[in-house]
């Protein structure tokens, strides 16, 4: 039988496992985390409102010649300032070009942002779920652990039972037999005693039959 020590031991290692226990799944509960009150949201499009009209306006340069000497005259201007306008519109088309490529790449990536903010906050709401089945899972394993605990102790209170009836039986035997022995000690001794008593008369009887001698009456 273990010693009370022993048993006092095992009682007092076994509390502090399940404070430690239940220490960290307090912790681990307090660790779950929580979706953002106010998730991000995309960025807006591009500002496509003055794309049609930097597509429409972006020419500065009309070669229509006017009539008379008003015509002549700004013929002549228009060919004294014509590289002004030149590089000038070069300039436009070059800016008008640009913003148009980059129409589309800017609504690609508010796509894209969109699509990575849905994915971020679906995953995010499956890590609390996972995270809030484990704390679940986990605070199912003391119960559990009891649950067989209660099951082993059953068992072995059925087992010492059962040695129990098995050693009684043995007693009983035991005490039976040392019964029966003792009777027959006690018949033994009364034998012993009958035959002694017997041989006691055999031997007056032999000394009476003994043949007298002479002189003898």
């Amino acid at each position: 039988m273990p010693h009370p020590d022993d048993l006092a031991a095992l009682k007092a290692e076994r509390d502090a496992a399940d404070r430690a226990y239940n220490d960290a799944l307090t912790r681990l509960d307090r660790a779950i985390q929580q979706l953002p009150a106010e998730f991000p949201h995309p960025p807006p499009g591009p500002d496509e409102h003055q794309i049609t009209a930097l597509n429409e306006l972006w020419k500065i340069c009309d070669n229509t010649p006017a009539a008379g000497v008003g015509g002549w005259i700004g013929a002549a201007i228009r060919r004294a300032v014509a590289p002004l306008f030149a590089q000038q519109q070069r300039f436009n088309a070059a800016v008008v070009d640009h913003l148009n490529r980059n129409v589309p790449v800017a609504r690609e990536a508010r796509a894209s942002a969109a699509s990575t903010l849905t994915v971020l906050r679906d995953t995010i709401a499956e890590l609390v779920r996972f995270q809030s089945l484990l704390v679940v899972y986990l605070q199912q394993i003391t119960p559990y652990v009891d649950t067989r605990d209660r099951d082993v102790a059953g068992v072995v209170r059925g087992l010492s039972g059962a040695i129990n009836a098995v050693a009684d039986e043995v007693l009983k035997g035991a005490d039976g037999g040392l019964a029966r022995d003792r009777r027959q000690a006690t018949r033994l001794d009364e034998m012993d005693a009958r035959l002694s008593a017997l041989r006691l008369q055999l031997d007056e009887l032999a000394r009476a039959l003994q043949p007298r001698g002479p002189g003898t009456t």
